[in-house]
C-alpha cells in the first residue's frame, strides 16, 4: 500500500481568497486528482493533452494518479510521469480486477485513497476525477474542492459556464449535452438531495466530479464499466445515503484541438448519441426514475 504523502497543493490553496482558512495546511487536508488513459499510440491527438495536464499538475503542485491501459504502457507511463515531475504516478490497469473505463476509474480511486490519510478522523480530504484531455480543470480545482474541504458538501459536480461551453466545445456537443442535462435534472428533482438550490442544475455530461474521500467505497462498490461509473455512484450516495451534492460553476475552456477535430463530423455526433442512449437507460431509467 502506498504511503501517505503530504499534499503541497493544500498549502497553495491558502493563496486563493476563495479558500476556507480552515484548509490551509497539508496536515489539515489533501487533494488527489485521478484520471484514466488509453492511447493506441503516442501520436493520438489526446496524448499531448494528457502531457499538458501532467505538466500543469506539477506547476500547481497537484498530486495526480493515472491508471493507464495503453498497448505501449511503459512509454506512456514514462512520458506522463516525466511531465509530472514527481507529482504524477501512473499505474497499469489491472484488467483481472478492474474492467473497462469504469474499472480503471475504480483502480485510480483506490490508489488515491491509499495516498490519503483517511484514518485520523480528519475528513478534510478530497478525490477529484477529470478526463485527461480536460487540461483546464487543474486551473479550477481549488474552486471544485473548496466546498468539500470546508465541510459545506460531500460531492461536487462542476458546471461549465455557458458562454465558454458554447464557444469552446463542438456545437453538436453543446446542444446534445445541454439536452441531456435538462433531462437528468428534471428526473433528479424527485429526490430531496437534488432539490437544494446549488444541486438543481447538475452538469451531468461534463464529466469531472469530486467527493469527500471517505465516500470512496460508494464508487468502489459500483461495477459498471463505462461512463456510468462516474455518475451513478454519486446518485446513489445522494439518494440512498443522504449525502450532500453541490454544483460549482467554473470558466472551463475546452481544448481547441478537440473542437477542431470533432465539430461537424458525423462520427462524433453518432458516438454522442450512443453515449446518451446508454445513459438514458442506466442513469435515467434505472437510477433517476
Amino acid at each position: 500500500q502506498a504511503q501517505h504523502v503530504s499534499c503541497s497543493y493544500c498549502n497553495l490553496l491558502a493563496t486563493y481568497n476563495t479558500m476556507s482558512s480552515s484548509a490551509t495546511s497539508s496536515s489539515d487536508c489533501c487533494v488527489v486528482l485521478v484520471t484514466v488513459t488509453h492511447y493506441p499510440n503516442t501520436a493520438d491527438i489526446r496524448f499531448p493533452l494528457a502531457l499538458e495536464l501532467c505538466q500543469l499538475a506539477a506547476t500547481k503542485l497537484i498530486q495526480t494518479v493515472i491508471v493507464d491501459d495503453s498497448p505501449d504502457h511503459p512509454a506512456v507511463r514514462n512520458a506522463l510521469e516525466e511531465a509530472g515531475k514527481g507529482h504524477v504516478k501512473v499505474y497499469q490497469q489491472d484488467q483481472a480486477i478492474y474492467q473497462g473505463k469504469g474499472g480503471a476509474l475504480r483502480q485510480a480511486i483506490q490508489k488515491a485513497r491509499d495516498l490519503l490519510d483517511t484514518n485520523n478522523n480528519n475528513d478534510k480530504t478530497a478525490i477529484c476525477f477529470a478526463e485527461p484531455e480536460k487540461v483546464d480543470i487543474a486551473n479550477h480545482l481549488h474552486l471544485i474542492v473548496r466546498p468539500i474541504l470546508d465541510g459545506s458538501t460531500d460531492i461536487v459536480v462542476p458546471t461549465r459556464s455557458d458562454q465558454l461551453f458554447q464557444q469552446t466545445y463542438p456545437i453538436e456537443q453543446y446542444h446534445s449535452e445541454n439536452f441531456a442535462n435538462l433531462h437528468f435534472n428534471s428526473l433528479a428533482q424527485q429526490f430531496k438531495g437534488f432539490q437544494a438550490k446549488d444541486a438543481k442544475q447538475i452538469d451531468w455530461l461534463f464529466g469531472p466530479f469530486a467527493f469527500r474521500s471517505s465516500l470512496a467505497d460508494t464508487w468502489l462498490a459500483y461495477t459498471g464499466t463505462s461512463w456510468d461509473a462516474q455518475m451513478i455512484p454519486y446518485v446513489r450516495a445522494v439518494r440512498n445515503e443522504n449525502r450532500r451534492i453541490s454544483s460549482v460553476t467554473i470558466d472551463f475552456r475546452h481544448p481547441k484541438q478537440m473542437k477542431e477535430q470533432e465539430e461537424g463530423d458525423p462520427k462524433w455526433t453518432n458516438k454522442r448519441l450512443q453515449q446518451l442512449n446508454i445513459l438514458f437507460d442506466l442513469l435515467g431509467e434505472h437510477e433517476l426514475s
